[in-house]
């Protein structure tokens, strides 16, 4: 029964992400419960000097979520440019909300259509394991972990430090 639920295809969600610096495609995996809504563009407010991978905050169900975009989170190499964006991805970050102990969201800026794929838990397993992430992706400190799948890296992100506000992360200030 193990063995089949191993074998068995999980639905989730793969966000492809133009890194440089990468040798393969490189996409980010979010399960199905992880993604709470898909979205259309909005209304994104800037919030004058915060960093480049903040794209601003969006109010979703009488909430302000940060809006991130993965791509300059992790590729600081290049100067970070505001791109229209395609979709916007409600996801839950797994960190919780210490004083409602609810869990704690992000919207992440795509600008490619998210893709459905079934993955393995064979391969979700798998990803435990540091595959060989690019270095950019690698100096960020927020990928838990990362597997090959048909040829191209699947990275699992940690959104949980940027929502909480502890992410002292390398990215470089952007003025815009």
């Amino acid at each position: 029964m193990a063995h089949e639920r191993q074998q068995a295809g999980i639905r989730s969600f793969l966000l492809p992400l133009s890194i440089n610096g990468a040798a393969e495609n490189v996409a980010c995996l979010f399960s199905q419960n992880q993604v709470v809504e898909i979205l259309g563009p909005r209304p994104v407010e800037y919030i004058p000097g915060s960093p480049g991978y903040l794209r601003g905050v969006m109010l979703y169900h009488d909430s302000l979520l940060p809006v991130v975009d993965l791509e300059a989170l992790c590729d600081r190499h290049q100067p970070v440019r505001q791109e229209q964006y395609r979709q916007l991805v409600v996801v839950r970050t797994g960190a919780v909300d210490p004083v409602t102990g609810e869990s704690l969201k992000a919207v992440v800026s795509a600008k490619v259509r998210m893709q459905l794929a079934k993955i393995s838990g064979q391969e979700l397993a798998q990803a435990s394991e540091q595959g060989k992430v690019p270095s950019s992706l690698r100096e960020s400190g927020l990928v838990r972990g990362c597997f090959r799948r048909q040829g191209d890296s699947v990275v699992l992100f940690d959104l949980g430090p940027v929502v909480q506000g502890t992410y002292a992360g390398r990215v470089r200030e952007v003025c815009r």
